[in-house]
This record gives structure tokens, sequence and C-alpha cells, in this order.
């Protein structure tokens, strides 16, 4: 290009790049939209926060006015005698927190190991059935969660993992295999290069050795995406722990939860701070693991 086109074009390329008022609006505009839908899903979670520092007759005193949004005083001392009285009428509700932690921990620990395994199993060996297999992953992954709860109790109940202490193993055993995790890894598997596998049984690596030496090291986006994913679902189940457990001591903070409800549902203060226990490990999984929530969509996908 000559040295005369380029000084023509240079100033119009130049002048595209400056933001005219058509685009600063349409940016205003959509900054305040995204501000506007960012008010609606954090209000119920403001006022829940909000109203857990206050005790019952102030939550209901302030219910009508903007201070509901607000700390009852400027006094930290204040805020915490819903927390306080939480923890005191229900001495089993810290418990609850742990057994949840425990839980998640090994439910991870188990998910990733397991769909791993097998994700790893259908994008590397070729055996019969294997394509089939995966079509029937496919197909059973759109199958309701809710029709294998009655399947799943019968199962459990005959090989007697619905008695004491072994519920808990009945209770996390069913989470510990996923048809969307293993397809998740199968999909991840099947876009990294087998030459780096090809090279490392070359050299002397096991199978094993390659998945665990090389394979999982490398793999670390999806480990993340699925290990959140077993998080927030198992932090937030509900409906196993009321079939299964029976003992108060091995309930998990979702079913506890319900408990505090019925107790006093019209102590909100109370309840509020309940909630605010079990809202806020998935809060902050939202806000700092977000980008592995999105690849997460992607990973369902082809590569």
């Amino acid at each position: 290009m000559e040295k005369q086109d380029w000084n023509v074009i240079a100033p119009l390329h130049k002048e595209r790049r400056l933001p005219s008022w058509k685009l600063v609006l349409k940016k205003a505009l959509i900054f305040l939209g995204c501000l506007f839908l960012a008010f609606l899903f954090l209000f119920p979670v403001i006022w829940m926060v909000s109203n857990s520092f206050k005790d019952n007759d102030t939550v209901f005193a302030q219910m009508g006015s903007i201070l509901t949004f607000f700390p009852p005083s400027w006094n930290i001392a204040e805020w915490f005698v819903s927390y306080a009285k939480l923890f005191d009428q229900f001495e089993n509700f810290g418990r609850s927190i742990l057994n949840s932690i425990i839980y998640c921990s090994v439910t991870i620990a188990m998910v990733l190991l397991i769909n791993s395994l097998a994700g790893y199993a259908l994008a590397r060996f070729h055996f019969p059935g294997g394509k089939a297999m995966t079509t029937i992953i496919l197909i059973l992954m759109i199958v309701p969660v809710e029709t294998s709860v009655v399947p799943t109790y019968l199962i459990l109940y005959y090989l007697g993992l619905l008695t004491e202490p072994l519920n808990v193993v009945g209770y996390l055993l069913p989470g510990f295999a996923s048809l969307m995790y293993t397809y998740m890894f199968r999909q991840f598997f099947l876009s990294m290069p087998v030459e780096i596998e090809e090279a490392a049984r070359i050299d002397g690596c096991s199978r094993a050795g390659v998945f665990f030496r090389m394979i999982v090291p490398l793999s670390a986006p999806i480990f993340a995406t699925v290990g959140i994913f077993t998080f927030m679902g198992q932090w937030n189940e509900y409906l196993s722990a009321q079939l299964i457990m029976q003992n108060e001591q091995y309930f998990p903070l979702q079913y506890y939860l319900q408990i505090i409800n019925n107790s006093n549902p019209r102590d909100l203060g109370m309840v509020m701070a309940a909630l605010t226990f079990s809202t806020i490990p998935i809060a902050l999984v939202y806000v700092f693991c977000q980008k592995y929530i999105v690849e997460g969509v992607s990973f369902t996908g082809l590569k």
C-alpha cells in the first residue's frame, strides 16, 4: 500500500475507534439494564442477610420501611442476637454444617475419581458397544432424576444401607456416579491430543500412570468445573436426606433448615440467620468460580 493511500485510510480508522454518542448511549443502557437485573436477583439475598442481624420484633417492626434493608443499629454487638439464639436452641445446628462439609468433600472426591475414569475409558478405549453406551448416556440424561428415587431407595433397602450407621453410606453412594459428569469428562478427553499419551507409553509409563500423572494435571479445568457443580448439588441436597436420614446428628444442613423452620416459622430473624449460613458458601462459589461454571456449559457439547 502506498504511503498516500495510508494517509487517507489512517484518519478514517482512527475516527471509527472514537466512541460516538450512540455508542456511549448503548453502553450506558446496557449497564443500567444489567444493574437493574442484578438488583432484582440480589434483592431477596440482601433482605435475608440484613434481617438475620435483627431480632424477631425488629424484623416485623421494620418490615414496611426502607430500614428493613439495613442493620438494626451501628452497634455490631447487637447484630448477632438471632445467630446466638439459633445455636442455643438447636444444639446440632453446628454439627449439621460440619456434616454438609464432610458430605461435600467425600462426594467431590469420589465423583472426580469415578466419573473421570469412566469418561477416560469412553474417550480412549475401543470396545464393543462403546458408541452405543455413549448414546445411552445421552438418552438417559434427559430422564428426570425424580423417576429414580423409588428404585434407588429399594436398592439401598435390599443392600442394608438404610439402617444406622450405614445409612450415611446409603445417602452418599447414589451421588458418586453421574451420567452428565461422565459425558463432560469424555468430551474434554476427546479434545486432548493422543500423542501425549503415546509418548508417555513409549517411555514406559503404564496406563494408570498416564492418567494420573499426565491426564489429570492437564485436565484441571474440567476437574474444577465438575468439582464446583458437585459441591453445589451436594450442598443443596435435601430429598435423599429426608428419605434416608433418621438420626438428627447425621442431618445435613439443608435438612436441618426444615427442622428450624417447622419449630418456629414466625421467628424470621432466626430463620434468616440459618438461611444465611446455607447461602454464603454457594454465593462465594458463584463469585469466585464463575469462570469454570460458564466453561462447564461448553464441556457438554462437541469440542
